[in-house]
């Protein structure tokens, strides 16, 4: 998915193995990690942290979420939902678990997590189990004003050899800054 991308769009990624992940991705196509934010020990809030940023920006926002990391705080989807974030595109990895701390299953087999951001305001909320729709759906989702949700139905389980950042948080939270700071805050 950061392949389909612009050079120029934000990653906020939940705690665990999407934030592991997105970072091996941008040290494999040898790209910088200036514009990922990856919420390391703070399960629950990438999409309010991707929420902020979005504010506050003209770019586009992804946030990389989790069904457990975003069912623990449900009540964020309806402030994402009314806040009017025209660029905010919330891609939600379903894996019916929690995955990153040991694989306890999560209900969201069970709930309809697009009907959820549908009610709670969201533009759109759909879901995907196709690998090959997923170019697709960002590029239509960039198109159209925000916010919106995209659940991606994928399996349980990741790589046992997957890498951890590394940078600490703290430099990684500088990192994005420096986009801040050199635009004179407006991005």
């Amino acid at each position: 998915m950061v392949e389909t991308t612009l050079k120029d769009d934000i990653f906020v990624s939940t705690t665990g193995m999407a934030s592991r992940e997105l970072f091996e991705i941008r040290v494999r196509n040898k790209q910088s990690h200036e514009q990922d934010f990856l919420t390391v020990g703070s399960m629950g809030h990438a999409n309010m942290i991707a929420l902020g940023i979005a504010q506050n920006t003209g770019r586009h926002v992804f946030c990389i979420d989790g069904d457990g990391a975003s069912l623990m705080h449900l009540g964020n989807l309806t402030s994402i939902g009314q806040s009017g974030a025209k660029n905010f595109i919330h891609v939600l990895l379903n894996n019916a678990a929690h995955d990153s701390v040991g694989g306890q299953p999560t209900c969201a087999s069970k709930v309809d997590i697009p009907l959820i951001a549908k009610a709670c305001g969201y533009v759109s909320a759909e879901s995907i189990s196709n690998i090959n729709e997923i170019k697709n759906c960002i590029e239509f989702l960039k198109s159209k004003p925000g916010p919106h949700l995209l659940e991606v139905k994928v399996r349980k389980g990741s790589r046992s050899d997957l890498g951890r950042p590394t940078s600490t948080p703290a430099q990684n939270k500088e990192a994005l800054m420096q986009i801040f700071r050199s635009s004179n805050g407006i991005l």
